[in-house]
Order: structure tokens, then C-alpha cells, then sequence
């Protein structure tokens, strides 16, 4: 492999590893910690080169808290063919083109790399629901040992994949789904409230009966919560007890 070649076309940030490989550093971030975005250039003959990141995005994602479940796994694929490379099913952001191509291709590379990596931000559990999320799983492990299931996975009548925080007796004939519901600064999250009635409309028409439980922190719209639960799921309200209220076979 060219090694002269390819520094003069990427404008020297290139440094050879082997005979037939070497390391771009650019000058792009991610959001996480600063980790400056990187490509491995590897030979793939008659004068091509395949740029390869070998996961290090999407590692540097999940490294950040980002729930990667296949459907957005799916949507970051959408995401990097957007801009004409390929996003593996190991996790490895890459494209082959001919040493003279490099330049234009590597500014689609990082644009690709940077646009997973901003998308992954929303993947990222919510420090409050989190800390909840936590609470509420002490809790039940404590009250139900092994009949908890943390993330439990559904596919909905819509066809979409859908996540909870915990079930209980997940594979058994009425298993009870719960959504976890953190405040912060004495407001509820309407984001998550919102989100969790998508998916209990998503889940009940289906054969296999559920029950919902929704497990709210105590909150100054904890009553205004339990009222858009009223038709869908029982509600618990958390306000520190040791003992979560939740009634189950």
C-alpha cells in the first residue's frame, strides 16, 4: 500500500501501522467525551482501500449508556447509508473506494460517524428515570427474587419493538408489565408517561393478556398522572417506602 499517496491526499493526519494498513485521526469529535473520530485504512487491492472505524462508535455509544436495541440499531444503518457507507452488524462504520477518492470519501465517513454518534444521544437513558429505574429495581428483586425480568422485549400490534423496565412472571400465562415513571423537581417526566401509554395501546389488543403497572415517584402531578393511567394500568405511587404495593399471583 501507497503510504505517501494516501498522507498527500489526506493531507498528512495519516500514520502507517503496517505495510498494508494505517490510522486517520480527524479533527471531529464525539459527543460523549472528545474522542477524536478515526478511520483504519486497510489495502483491498487495485490501488483501493477500505476505512473502517471497527466499532469504535458505536462501542463508544454503548460505552456512554445508549440502549441500542436492533430497531435503532436498524435506524443508525439508515443513518450511515445515508451517506453512501455501511453500518455492520458487528457495530464497524465502513466504505471502499480508490486512494484518489479518499478525501471525498472520508468527509462522508465522519459525517456518518458523527451523525450515529449525535443520534445515539437519544438512546441515552435520562439520568432521573435512571436513578428511578434503579430504585424501583431494588425494590422488586428484594420483593420477587428471581420472577423479575429487567427489560423485558414485545413486539406491539404495530409491528415495533417495545421495551419496559421490569416484568414480573414475564413467562408465564399473565405476566405484569412495569414502566417506571422518575420526577425531578417535584414534575414527573410527561415524556416517558406519553411514551408508556404508546406502548400499552400497542400491546392490548394481542392474544397474551398483560397487566400494566405504572410506578410513578411521588410528584405534584402524581394524581395527574394516575388519572391518564385510570383506563390502561394500575399505578403505584413510590414515596420511599421500602415496599412496593404490587399485587400480583
Amino acid at each position: 500500500m501507497n503510504h505517501d499517496a494516501i498522507k498527500h491526499a489526506l493531507c498528512g493526519r495519516y500514520v502507517p501501522l503496517t505495510e498494508s494498513s494505517g490510522y486517520l485521526e480527524s479533527n471531529w469529535a464525539l459527543p460523549n467525551d472528545g474522542t477524536l473520530i478515526g478511520a483504519y485504512v486497510i489495502a483491498a487491492g487495485d490501488d483501493r482501500v477500505h476505512l473502517t472505524d471497527d466499532g469504535d462508535v458505536m462501542f463508544n455509544a454503548a460505552a456512554a449508556g445508549s440502549d441500542i436495541t436492533p430497531a435503532r440499531a436498524a435506524s443508525y444503518r439508515k443513518v450511515a447509508e445515508s451517506f453512501g457507507v455501511s453500518l455492520s452488524e458487528n457495530g464497524a462504520i465502513g466504505t471502499t473506494c480508490l486512494v484518489q477518492e479518499l478525501p471525498q470519501t472520508i468527509a462522508r465517513y465522519v459525517q456518518a460517524a458523527c451523525a450515529i454518534a449525535n443520534t445515539s444521544l437519544k438512546h441515552r437513558p435520562q439520568e432521573e428515570d435512571e436513578r428511578f429505574e434503579r430504585i424501583v429495581g431494588a425494590l422488586l428483586s428484594r420483593q420477587f427474587g428471581n420472577r423479575v425480568t429487567r427489560r423485558p422485549e414485545l413486539i406491539g400490534i404495530s409491528g415495533h419493538q417495545l421495551r419496559f423496565p421490569f416484568a414480573i412472571d414475564f413467562n408465564r400465562e399473565r405476566p405484569v408489565l412495569i414502566q417506571t415513571i422518575g420526577a425531578e423537581d417535584g414534575r414527573l417526566n410527561w415524556k416517558v408517561i406519553h411514551e408508556a401509554g404508546g406502548k400499552i395501546i400497542d400491546l392490548k389488543p394481542l392474544d397474551r393478556p398483560y397487566r400494566f403497572v405504572a410506578v410513578l415517584e411521588a410528584a405534584n402531578d402524581s394524581e395527574q398522572a394516575s388519572r391518564y393511567f385510570a383506563d390502561t394500568a394500575d399505578v403505584v405511587i413510590y414515596d420511599g417506602s421500602p415496599i412496593l404495593r404490587i399485587a400480583v399471583g
